[in-house]
Parts: C-alpha cells; structure tokens; sequence
C-alpha cells in the first residue's frame, strides 16, 4: 500500500497597517514519518499468482494427446499417445509394436503414422505423422519426479473419450516384469489407467510430462507404472535426430485363425482393409461418444457439435461389410447395419423413427496417407427402411 506525506501548512495574515506590531508567533510544521522503502506512490500494487493446478494443465495440454488405432497382421491395438512436434508422437512400444498401419488420430484430425524408433525393451517407441499435428506440443520435465508428486495420467482408455485421471507418485526406481521383459527404473504411480492408456502422458501441475503410461506388471493387475522420463528422453532425443525406421515383416506370409495364408487384400496394408478400419473406427467412436474422433475419418471434418447433435443418440449394431469395389480413384465399400436412436433423430423422412435398418454405400479416397470416407449414398432404393424385426445384436 502506497503511504503518503502529510504537512501541515500555516497561513500568515497580512499586518493591517494601524496600532502595535503583531506579536510574534511561533508556527510549528509537523511532517508525517516517511512511507516504507518498499512503498512508492507510482508503483503498482503486485498481483497474486494462481499456482498451476492439474486441472488447468489438463485445458492446456489435452490437444496434445493423441489416440493411436494400430492394425497389424492378424492383431489390432489401441492405444494413447501425445506430440512432441508437429509431426513426432511419444507412445509405448507395446503399442505399436508390429503395426503395419498406425492411425494417429488427433481431435478432428486423422494421418497415418511411421515408427521411426522403437525399444521393446524400455517400453518407448516415437512415431513420425504424414501430415501435420495442430494441438499442443508437450515438454518433457528435466528430471524425475519425487515420491508425493502429484500427477495426471491423460488417455483413451479401452477405446473410450480422452480421460483424465489425477493421482499420486508413489515410488520410484521401481522394477517389474512386463509382458515377459524384465523392467526397471519405472515410476510407481496410482491414477487409474487400463487398456488404451498406455503410452499416454502422465503429466505435473506444470503440464510437463514426466512418465508415459506403460502396461501392468506380470501376476499383479491393479499396479500401475509408467516409464521414466529418465529412461525415455534420450532415446526420443537419439531417434529425433537420427530416425531408425524398421523393416515389417510381410503379412501374407501369416496364418489366419484356421491356419490358412491370408490373402493380400486381407493384409492390414492392403486398400480394402484400411478402408474397413476406417469404418470400423467411426462406427466405434460413435457408439462411444467419442465425436471428434468419429468425425476425423472423414474427408471433410464437419462442426463437431452439428454432428454430434445429429448422432448422439444413434448405436449401430449388426454392422456388416458385404463389399469393396474400386471406382475409378475411389473404394466403394457396402455396409449394412441397423441403428438405434432416440425418436425425432431418425431418417430425414421418417424423424420419429427409434430403429432402422440401414444399406449405405461409402465412398472412401485416399486422404493423410489414410482411406477416409468421402460421402455415403444409398445402395440400393432408399437406403433405409423401419427395422423389420427386434434388435439386432
């Protein structure tokens, strides 16, 4: 607070001229002690600092986290990752792992991706994008946390909306087997995390991240570790500078469940079977509430709340692929499936309809180094017609 200086000020009346001389006074002047030396009147009083909480490093850095879709031969995984640039991905190597298409899917924005360096045996793995990422670009915390920490593990846990589970560090250098591979050196932690979480961030106050969400030890489910940063920077650091892509094997070369060779056009790589993920993930993500990510397998990303507001009640079920063809540069996939939805949300000309059976054509092309869809249109007459029976499963 600002002090101030207070006088006293004497007024002095002129002599009137007649009769004896005024007598003399005295005039005493009182100064008021100075301000404080830390005080002065044009200084600006300081403003109080709000100290970063967990929960504003979420809305600071929740663009950041991407959602991998991972096909490899005959296997498939989900999984969580966040960017480091505009077009480098932190994850765990368990997770992308053998991918021979990674689907980087960040917001509304979907782009293939390339392992450009993998340690199995640390659980890191750092994944190049075709096209540009547009959200937050994370930083990594110069050391390791301390016990009592507290944390955020940020992800999509079993294929779900991004999540965000707050908890505390409550050990270090810790050691486990994970998935056969002997481990140490990990970050003890206990925000809950499960399937898809992996690779994701786990991230301080400071949105800095400070380990990546591994899988659960061995013989010990509900124990939580991520990898240290420790043992994580200067692999991403070598990689960054130096990428070690690998060599996947071929697909055709494995057997389907019944011991038969696939097919080419069964591999993940093939045109058809990227174009079948692509489906597979939008009809996932809306049955999960999970619009943005629904709405990044098409070409052209609508209004996420425009969207979401016309299939938010919508499950689909009994999906079925019955064809690919190619049309000119195009894949033409037909889809059946029926969906469920709350009455006004049904088919453009009967609105009241809850349950419809659906035969749509998907025009996909090709679009970020992925197959996306392009537009739809009825196979055959209208498309669409009231369920015929009860609910499909």
């Amino acid at each position: 607070m600002c002090g101030g200086i207070a006088m006293v000020v004497a007024a002095c009346a002129a002599p009137s001229g007649d009769g004896p001389p005024p007598a003399a006074v005295t005039t005493t002047v009182v100064l008021a002690p100075p301000a404080a030396a830390t005080s002065s009147p044009t200084t600006e009083p300081a403003l109080p600092t709000t100290e970063p909480t967990l929960q504003s490093a979420y809305d600071t850095v929740r663009s950041g986290v991407v959602r991998l879709e991972v096909a490899g031969c005959g296997a498939a995984a989900i999984g969580s990752g966040f960017a480091l640039s505009d077009d480098l991905v932190a994850t765990a190597a368990h997770v992308v792992e053998g991918g021979q298409v990674i689907r980087v899917i960040q917001g509304t924005t979907a782009t293939a991706g390339q392992v450009i360096g993998i340690d199995r045996g640390a659980d890191v793995a750092l994944v190049r994008t075709t096209v540009p990422l547009s959200g937050h670009v994370f930083r990594l915390a110069p050391g390791s946390p301390e016990v009592g920490d507290e944390i955020a593990a940020l992800g999509f846990p079993e294929g779900q909306p991004l999540s965000f589970n707050t908890g505390t560090v409550n050990g270090l250098e810790r050691k486990a087997v994970i998935e056969g591979i002997p481990r140490h050196d990990l970050v003890e932690i206990d925000a809950a995390t499960t399937h898809g979480n992996s690779g994701g961030p786990v991230i301080r106050a400071d949105g800095q991240v400070v380990g990546i969400v591994d899988a659960g030890p061995d013989g010990e489910p509900g124990r939580r570790l991520a990898v240290s940063i420790a043992t994580a920077r200067p692999l991403i650091d070598a990689w960054s500078a130096a990428p070690e892509p690998g060599v996947l094997p071929s697909c055709t070369a494995e057997l389907d469940p019944d011991g038969v060779p696939l097919f080419p056009a069964h591999a993940p790589t093939s045109d058809e079977m990227q174009a079948i993920t692509t489906l597979d993930v939008y009809f996932r993500a809306i049955n999960l509430g999970d619009f943005p990510t629904a709405a990044a397998q098409l070409v052209d990303t609508p209004d996420v709340a425009t969207f979401r507001a016309g299939v938010a009640s919508s499950q689909d079920v009994g999906i079925r692929y019955r064809s690919v063809v190619s049309e000119g540069d195009a894949l033409v996939v037909w889809v059946t499936f029926t969906s469920h939805q709350d009455q006004g949300r049904g088919p453009a000309e009967r609105p009241e309809e809850t349950c419809t059976d659906w035969s749509l054509d998907y025009v996909m092309t090709a679009d970020n180094g992925l197959w996306l869809i392009a537009d739809t249109r009825p196979h055959d007459g209208a498309g669409s017609a009231p369920c015929a029976a009860g609910p499909t499963d």
